[in-house]
Order: structure tokens, then C-alpha cells, then sequence
């Protein structure tokens, strides 16, 4: 039977916790050969960080809120040797799979911070749709557009993951990354001048904390307090004026079972029951007993007599006090029961018994049938966002800046886009001496993004049915997340003389990178992505690139050997004068770092493409690409004496009188064509995708 964690205590203060639990044993896929570049800059860090090696740790981010956003930044800036620390007012991860639904873009940045093959195993496909009415089983249908795997992109459709498994996975891999989370402490006030922020912490017992901190990150949530304490208003509507009730839910195991007391004491006292997790809030180790489905789940001899298997997302919707839908979560021996109320006025009861009632009243399940009710809670869909994300020495990530209906499975995965966006910039301020402004480019990129998806999540939750018969909610490609792009920012940078046409299907600055498979210099195959793993710069020279056959090596052929192979530095004259980025070399798998463990150079990998494939050469041609940290393009040029300029444009900052666009044309745009001024309308954005149907309960 899969359960919730086992209870352990966290790690003492800046200890660095084994490997274990959801996130050990996470493999690397193999990296291509460094190439060497003499040419390009070298030195020591200089930014705020390299002033106080001779001092303790300072606070330098302080991250508010340990929720997949906060944990998400937390191991981001880990990794990069940012010293962060992070706080959370709960007593534990938050307990319950609200947020289930891992996008395609979300699973590749995952796979980045080494945390992939957890959230793989832990997973498993969205199950198709099955629609009753009582007690009569009818049509099934598939809420998603399923697409193959292709060579640009390893992952085509949503992966289902409770967002309490997310998190425990976030949560011990930033404790192999020698972090940790401070429970049952929260944020109360905030000072910021122009040195940093002064905040203060409180706890339960003990005084009052003050602390000072480089930057601030709210992360915590909706009902933001770092929010509310900058002024920021958040504005929006309501998507739905009905409230919805969602638990997670176990089924008993027999009927015996089903009328013996419940195994949690808590579940007869009216109170809302979590899973098994220490008093400080430490999740341990994922138990890795039940696979995706739960073929052999707890409950079966109930849901066999009902019918209910957990192949299926069961939805009731014609019931007329409101839609129902109870869906079996991937991994895991529970489900996620949803109902939604036809009254505005109605208020959700999320007491277990109540619960518990309800689930017997619209399904065709008893309610001596439900063994526990792990969590619970209630919501009405809203779309809202914040007017800016940046103030001062302040950010806004995740639902602290924008909150989505969770129709297409979009808030979580756009919370965790917000912080892989943030922490390399703040690792080239506070550790390499960029200048501030470089932070700017957060809001100017996420802000508008967010207006597109919020615009997304709106139109998939009012939409329209897809048939007369059927129902539900069929999310295409535009959930996937692998579109959004930057192009038309500061950051994106476009020197191809000529350009190809604005019409045309080629990469352009601020872009994905996609995926691709290719020969390095020395005749070492790899893929665009093992490239990519990191915390650097990526530069990738295809001007010389010839084709790579289709066909792959045998697998009984061994690997070509290949040595570092000297080249060329992009620009001998301009490289001095440029930024402290430096080439990376050594081994292709360096140790992650630590917060006791600070590198004093950004690497910058540089490789001479041989041979790429035909996909490869359709998408990248035969120009040079520097790709930033989060995987998303920044420079592309025919001239690699580009490249220093380019990265001491990012030192430098960006300048106040800097138009947006000025190198690329067009100001900031996500896929559908939204700028920051449409980023005050949550529902801008053009629909391209097949929306809700009416009575179907909002899903995630």
C-alpha cells in the first residue's frame, strides 16, 4: 500500500542531508565534452557575495513560503552557491494534490535541478474520462491531446503528480543541496532601503527574529502577507462564482474495514486530517511501493462492487445540486474527490463526516466506504494578478503574483517558470557583479506570460462543450508550456544578417531551446539538453555543423573516445574587457554546489558542433546560439565576437532608457501575442485551445 511519508526530523542548520527519500538515486544523463576557450574571460566573482567570504553566511535571499515555487527557487540558487534561506508560517509541506498536473516544460526544467527521474517514478499519465450518470456507467473520452515523444521535445503531455509528492521531492533534493526549511516561522514586517531588506520573523515561542536580507521573495501564496505588506494590489475576477470542494480521500479496503474507527484519531474530531509528516514539518522519504494507477490499491472490493476502477477520471454531472468527479491520483492509493455546488451562496463543509456524506450523495460509493479523508479543502476559481512583480528589493512568484482557475493545470507549473527565471539572474548579481537592473528583466518577462496563461486557464474553464454527449475538458499543446517565449525583451538578442522572416517557423531570440541531437568537435555524440544541465551559459556553434545520419549507433558499438579540443576564442581583442563569466572545464559531470562550496567563475560551456540532424539543422540552421541558463535562447549571431558583448550587456544591466525590443523589433510577447500593458487584463490572450465543458468540475 503507497502512504504518505514516514516522519522524520530535518537536518540540523545548514547540514547537508544523504540521499534519500523521493529525490536519491536520481541519475545524470551523460554531458558532452567542454570545450576549452582561452579567449574568453577570466577572474574572480565580484559581486555582493565575494565581499563577505571573510564573514559568516549572511541572509542574502529570503525566501517566504515552502511551497513548490519557494522550494523551487531555494534549490535553484542552492546549486548556484547563492546562500537563501527559506521560512514557512506551516507546520508541515502543504498536505494535499490540489496541484497535480506537471506540464512538459515544468518536467524538463525538473530534470534540470536532477530531480526528473523522482518526479517520473512518482507519476504517471492522466487517466481517460469516464462519465456516469447515478449509477449507470456511460461514454469515455480523453481530456488531453496525447502527442509521441519527438526528438525536440522528450515529454508531449501532462504528467500527474500530487503537488504534496512535488513537493516532498523539491523539498529532499534541496536538503542534498545542503538547505533547509524553517517551519512555523513566519514573516511579520519588512524594511527596505538601498542596501537590503530588514525583516522580522516571528515564531510560536521565542522573540521575534530581525534579519537582513540582500532580497525578499514572496512565495507564499494567494493570501500573500510580503504582498500585502508592499502595497501591491492584485486584481482580477471571480472565473466561477461557485465554490467547489476538493479532498483526497482513501477507500477502505473491505467492508469489515469500512465500518471499524478510522486509523487517524484526528478524523472523528471535525478537523480537516493530513498525512503522516514530523511536528516540524519534514517530509520523508516517498514510498515507492505503488506505481502509477495503483493496480493493486487499498479499496478495491469496494470500488469493484461500484464500478469504480482507477483507470478512470469518474465524473457525475448531471446531478443537480452541482458536478462531481473522482479522480485516482498516479502514485499513490487515494483519489481526489471534486464537488461543485450550484449555489453561490452554498459553504462547503470539509469536516472528514461531511466529506464523507457527500462523496455517498453523488457517487455510487457509501460513505462508510472512505477509510480516511487526508485533506480538504474549498475554493472558488479566480483569475488575478499582481500590477508588478518587482518593488524594490521585493519579487512576487508564484500565486503571491498571479492565481489561476485550475483549469489546464497551469498555476503550479507557471510558479515554478517564475523562479527558474529568477535565480540565475540573481546568481549574476549577487555572485559575478551584475548589475542590479538585470532583475528588472523578471517582471518584463514574467509579467506578460503570466497574463497569457491566466488568459488560458480562464477561457479552458468557461469554455464550451465539446459535444452534446460527452464533456469534460480537452487541454491541447498550449498547456504544454514549450511555446512562451521571451522574444522581443532586453535579453533577446538577435545579430543573423539577414534575419529570417517574422512569418517563418525559425528560432528567434528569447525562444526555447529544443531539444537536438548532435556530434561535438572531438566526435562525442550528445543532445541539446544534456548541454543544457547545469547552472551555466551554454554556446553552441553549428556554422560547421554537416549532417548526422538518422540512424543512431548500435548499442553494441562503444562510444567514441573524445579528448577537450582546442578552438578558437569568439574574440581575442574584446574577450579582457568582457565579464567574468569563464569557460567551464574538467570532468562533464562537476560536483553540485553548496553553500559552503562557492564557485568563483560562472561557466560558460562552449561546444564546436561536427554533425547534427536533420532535426537539428531544420530548427537551429547554421548560426551560433548562446543559450542562458534557464534554457531559453539569448544571442544569436553569425559572429561568435558577439558573444562577450553580449555577456557584458547582462554584467552591465539594463539601462533605464533602454526601449524594449530595440534588438529584436517587438516588445515582450508570450505565444499569444500578450505584451506587459495587456498583462493588466488576466483574460487577454488568444484561445487556441478546445475549452471546459459545461457541468464538468474545473480540473488540474
Amino acid at each position: 500500500m503507497a502512504a504518505r511519508s514516514t516522519p522524520h526530523a530535518p537536518p540540523a542548520p545548514g547540514a547537508t542531508a544523504p540521499p534519500e527519500g523521493a529525490a536519491s538515486g536520481a541519475a545524470r544523463p551523460a554531458r558532452p565534452v567542454e570545450v576549452s576557450e582561452p579567449g574568453m574571460p577570466t577572474g574572480p566573482a565580484t559581486g555582493p557575495l565575494a565581499q563577505a567570504t571573510a564573514e559568516a553566511a549572511p541572509t542574502v535571499v529570503l525566501i517566504v513560503g515552502a511551497g513548490p515555487t519557494g522550494l523551487t527557487l531555494a534549490c535553484d540558487l542552492a546549486r548556484r552557491g547563492v546562500p537563501a534561506r527559506v521560512i514557512e508560517q506551516s507546520d508541515t509541506l502543504f498536505p494535499g494534490a490540489r496541484g497535480k498536473g506537471i506540464q512538459p516544460r515544468t518536467r524538463e526544467i525538473f530534470d534540470d535541478l536532477g530531480i526528473g527521474p523522482a518526479i517520473a517514478r512518482f507519476g504517471g499519465p492522466y487517466p481517460l474520462m469516464q462519465r456516469w450518470r447515478g449509477r449507470q456507467r456511460l461514454e469515455e473520452w480523453d481530456m488531453l491531446d496525447r502527442a509521441e515523444p519527438d526528438e525536440g521535445s522528450p515529454y508531449r503531455e501532462t504528467w500527474m503528480v500530487p503537488q504534496w509528492r512535488t513537493q516532498e521531492v523539491l523539498y529532499e533534493r534541496l536538503r542534498e543541496l545542503g538547505g533547509r526549511v524553517e517551519f512555523r516561522t513566519r514573516l511579520t514586517d519588512f524594511h527596505q532601503d538601498a542596501h537590503g531588506v530588514s525583516a522580522t520573523l516571528a515564531r510560536p515561542s521565542g522573540p521575534d527574529e530581525t534579519v537582513r536580507a540582500a532580497y525578499v521573495i514572496a512565495a507564499d501564496g494567494g493570501r500573500s502577507t510580503v504582498r500585502r505588506l508592499t502595497g501591491v494590489a492584485m486584481r482580477g475576477h471571480t472565473v466561477d462564482p461557485m465554490p467547489i470542494l476538493v479532498a483526497d480521500v482513501r477507500i477502505a479496503a473491505s467492508r469489515d474495514a469500512a465500518s471499524a474507527p478510522a486509523s487517524d484519531p484526528a478524523s472523528d474530531t471535525g478537523a480537516t486530517v493530513t498525512p503522516a509528516s514530523d511536528q516540524a514539518g519534514a517530509a520523508g522519504p516517498a514510498d515507492e511501493t505503488a506505481g502509477p494507477g495503483g493496480a493493486e490499491a487499498e479499496g478495491s472490493e469496494w470500488l469493484t462492487a461500484a464500478r469504480i476502477d482507477r483507470d478512470h477520471w469518474h465524473v457525475w454531472s448531471e446531478d443537480q445540486d452541482g458536478s462531481t468527479a473522482l479522480c485516482p491520483l498516479a502514485g499513490t492509493d487515494t483519489f481526489q474527490f471534486l464537488a461543485q455546488f450550484d449555489d453561490p451562496d452554498a459553504v462547503p463543509d470539509t469536516t472528514p463526516d461531511a466529506v464523507r456524506r457527500l462523496l455517498a450523495e453523488r457517487t455510487s460509493l457509501p460513505a462508510s466506504a472512505v477509510r480516511d479523508v487526508l485533506w480538504a479543502s474549498e475554493f472558488r476559481p479566480r483569475a488575478a494578478m499582481a500590477e508588478r512583480f518587482r518593488i524594490g528589493r521585493v519579487f512576487l512568484l508564484g500565486d503571491a503574483a498571479h492565481v489561476h482557475s485550475p483549469a489546464g493545470g497551469q498555476g503550479l507549473n507557471t510558479s515554478v517558470q517564475d523562479a527558474y527565471n529568477l535565480g540565475w539572474k540573481l546568481e549574476q548579481v549577487l555572485r559575478h557583479g551584475a548589475h542590479e537592473s538585470l532583475l528588472d528583466t523578471y517582471e518584463e518577462e514574467r509579467l506578460p506570460i503570466a497574463a497569457e496563461v491566466l488568459g488560458l486557464s480562464t477561457r479552458l474553464h468557461r469554455g464550451r462543450p465539446l459535444d452534446e454527449a460527452g464533456g469534460g475538458v480537452r487541454m491541447g499543446s498550449d498547456t504544454h508550456q514549450l511555446t512562451l517565449s521571451y522574444a522581443g525583451g532586453w535579453l533577446a538578442v538577435d545579430r543573423r544578417a539577414p534575419r529570417p522572416a517574422p512569418d517563418s517557423d525559425a528560432l528567434r531570440p528569447g525562444d526555447r531551446a529544443p531539444n537536438a541531437r548532435c556530434v561535438d568537435a572531438a566526435g562525442k555524440e550528445f543532445t541539446v539538453f544534456d548541454a543544457l544541465q547545469g547552472p551555466h551559459f551554454t554556446l553552441l556553434d553549428f556554422r560547421t555543423a554537416h549532417d548526422l545520419p538518422d540512424a543512431p549507433t548500435p548499442p553494441d558499438r562503444p562510444a567514441p573516445q573524445s579528448e577537450p579540443s582546442a578552438t578558437t576564442s569568439p574574440t581575442s581583442a574584446t574577450a579582457t574587457s568582457a565579464t567574468a563569466l569563464t569557460t567551464a572545464v574538467g570532468p562533464p559531470t562537476p560536483p553540485e554546489p553548496t553553500p559552503a562550496h562557492h564557485h568563483d567563475q560562472a561557466p560558460l560551456r562552449h561546444i564546436v558542433i561536427r554533425h547534427a540532424s536533420a532535426h537539428a539543422r531544420q530548427r537551429y540552421g547554421n548560426a551560433v546560439f548562446l543559450i542562458r541558463p534557464d534554457g531559453y535562447i539569448g544571442l544569436i549571431t553569425d559572429d561568435p565576437s558577439d558573444v562577450p558583448d553580449y555577456l557584458t550587456r547582462i554584467r552591465r544591466g539594463r539601462p533605464a532608457t533602454t526601449v524594449p525590443g530595440a534588438d529584436h523589433g517587438a516588445a515582450p510577447h508570450a505565444a499569444g501575442g500578450a505584451t506587459p500593458g495587456a498583462g493588466r487584463d488576466a483574460t487577454g490572450g488568444a484561445d487556441r485551445t478546445v475549452e471546459r465543458a459545461s457541468g464538468a468540475p474545473a480540473s488540474r
